[in-house]
This record gives C-alpha cells, structure tokens and sequence, in this order.
C-alpha cells in the first residue's frame, strides 16, 4: 500500500507543473454553474418548482454537482493505458511489482486531491457570483451516505476506464467508444441534468446501474432531495459493481496482457 499512496503524492505535486490545466478546470465549474443559472433561470420565468425543485433547489444541485464532476477525472486513465499499449511503453507497469490497475488508480486520486483544492474554492465563489443558498441536508444519515459514496464513485470510474483500456490490447483502436461514452455518461451520471426529471420508468432502470450513484446520487443527498434509505440503496448497489468491475479489469488484464508479449515489445 505504500508504494500506492507514493505514487498518489508524486502525481498530487507534479501537478503544480500544469498550472493551466488545474485554471481550466476550476474556470469550467464556475462554467457549469453559469450555464445552469442562465439556462434555467429562463426555463423557471413564471414557474416556482419544476421536478419538485425550486430555482434555488436547482442551482444548489448544479453547485454541488459541478464540485463532484470536477474531482471525477477518470476518463484520462482509459487514454493513457490504450496510448501506452499502441506505443510499447505500457511494458515498465509489466516488470514492476504492483498493481497496474492500483498505479493507476493511485496516480488518479493524487492528481484528484490537488485539483479538488481549486474546484473547492471555485464552487464557493460560484455560490457567491450566483447568489445560490446553498442548503445542506438536515439528515445526517444522508450526508454520510454521500461522503461514502463520492469517493467509492470515484473508485468505480477508475476501474471502468482502467478495463477500457486495456482492451486496447485487443482492439486496434478505441478512440471512437472512448468518446461517445464522454457524452452518454454526462447524461446518466446526472451532470447535464437531475436524474429524478427522467420518466419513471427510465429512472427506475437506472438505479440499478452504477454511473447514477458517482454524481447525482452523492449531489440529491448533499441538497436534501434524496433520502438515507435511498442512500443505502445506492451504495449497496455502486459497492456491488465496484467490486465486479474491479475484478472484471484485473481478470481482463492478465487474460490481454499475452497479446502485448506475443508482438515481442
């Protein structure tokens, strides 16, 4: 485990080199908040609620959301294990004794944790800009169940992208599930919108899948628009798939990896 959380601490300092991108992402939370105030703003011109949210109710979820989005950067793992398999380079995780799919996850959270300091402070500037009263959820239960779930969320993505990847020893090239994945999980992790404003039926399918529980889940219970039982639901469900997928990524490596030898590299 030591070696894990180095690599986590290397990855949380070399990130002061990319000052620019730490800048971008902090200025898109503030980015997302905007779009929610300005977009809904008009949709709720002569409204009071929508959904059973009010205006405020709405851009709290959006505040929230848009922290927990910003901390959830998995989707450079999946890149950077398929690049690293087409150019010859994945070979050093090979002959190192760890974990592929823990470096990676290790280097992830460390890269995360630096990042979350200014996703932080840009969603308390958000609130201000956007005047959002932002109101915690009177149900301790509920908050813990967030707490737990955000970053069990964050593990499940990790592992998800980490299989992804390394299918790439398989598959020549993975570019063009790598991107429509982006725009289909946007959707249903509830970061375009709340989940609860789907029909019934299609909610109801989606609760029994992970990717509800990474963003809009951790966001309704923060806001006080989910309950505990509902809570304990979804991490009874995220810890379920979390423990597959990370057993289905490690399975699916050692069965892929002959292929990368096989070529001689």
């Amino acid at each position: 485990m030591k070696k894990y959380i180095a690599v986590a601490k290397i990855l949380f300092k070399a990130q002061i080199v990319y000052r620019f991108d730490v800048a971008m992402t902090a200025i898109a939370t503030v980015g997302r908040v905007l779009f929610a105030w300005i977009m809904w703003g008009a949709v709720y011109a002569g409204r009071e609620t929508i959904g059973g949210f009010t205006f405020q109710a709405m851009l709290s979820y959006y505040l929230v959301s848009s922290l927990l989005t910003s901390l959830e950067m998995s989707s450079g793992v999946s890149g950077e294990v398929s690049s690293r398999i087409r150019g010859g380079t994945f070979s050093q995780f090979m002959v190192i004794p760890s974990s592929p799919q823990l470096h990676f996850m290790a280097q992830n959270f460390g890269a995360a944790g630096y990042y979350a300091i200014f996703a932080v402070m840009a969603t308390a500037i958000s609130g201000l800009l956007f005047g959002v009263n932002l109101s915690l959820s009177p149900d301790i239960g509920a908050l813990l169940c967030a707490l737990a779930m955000v970053p069990l969320g964050l593990v499940f993505m990790v592992g998800y992208q980490f299989f992804f990847g390394v299918l790439a020893f398989k598959f020549q090239d993975i570019g063009f599930f790598w991107h429509l994945q982006g725009s289909i999980f946007a959707l249903i992790t509830g970061t375009i919108f709340p989940l609860s404003l789907l029909p019934g039926g299609v909610l109801a399918v989606l609760k029994f899948l992970p990717f509800t529980y990474v963003t809009y889940a951790p966001a309704m219970l923060i806001t006080g628009q989910m309950g505990v039982h509902e809570g304990l639901w979804g991490l009874l469900i995220l810890a379920i798939w979390t423990a597959g997928m990370m057993l289905t990524g490690r399975a699916t490596y050692h069965r892929l990896r002959v292929k990368f030898d096989g070529v001689g590299i």
